[in-house]
């Protein structure tokens, strides 16, 4: 999928949220919006705004015209790599702000489902943590293997 195309896909998704709620946080005339939802639909736009600059970076990376040093070659690809794991973080935190806002119509749409809804979200919780520590975990992993590549290659002009 191109990046304009998600891009679009992606302000759609937002609208979509947005316009669920756009209305219905307010409780009644003169009342202010509810600060949770206000806070995550932040979230979700701020995420949604990262997610692109990073596809303007990987597109970037991308681009570079190939170059005959192999350590090099490694640096970009481990940089790309590192970029694209960021993302898929950021992606995973766009979820579950999204999730949340579901789970939060719910429980106001259907109040007797609360304890349900609390439930789910409280396994999806310790999934989320689960795969928040995953990619931390490949990013170290990643981070450590450039420092390394990189010391090589510095390496030379000191030897």
């Amino acid at each position: 999928m191109n990046r304009r195309l998600q891009g679009v896909l992606g302000v759609g998704m937002l609208i979509m949220v947005g316009c669920g709620h756009g209305v219905s946080n307010l409780e009644g005339e003169g009342h202010m919006a509810d600060p949770v939802l206000d806070m995550l639909h932040r979230g979700i736009l701020d995420l949604e705004e990262n997610v692109t600059e990073l596809d303007e970076r990987i597109a970037e990376l991308g681009h570079l015209p190939p170059v005959p040093d192999a350590a090099v070659q490694e640096l970009r690809a481990l940089d790309l790599s590192g970029w694209q794991l960021h993302q898929r973080q950021w992606l995973v935190q766009r979820e579950r702000l999204l999730y949340a806002v579901h789970q939060i119509q719910q429980a106001q749409a259907q109040s007797s489902k609360r304890g349900d809804l609390w439930a789910e979200w409280t396994g999806r919780q310790q999934e989320f943590l689960t795969a928040l520590e995953d990619l931390r975990a490949q990013r170290h992993g990643l981070e450590r293997k450039r420092l390394s590549v990189e010391s090589e290659l510095l390496k030379r002009y000191f030897q």
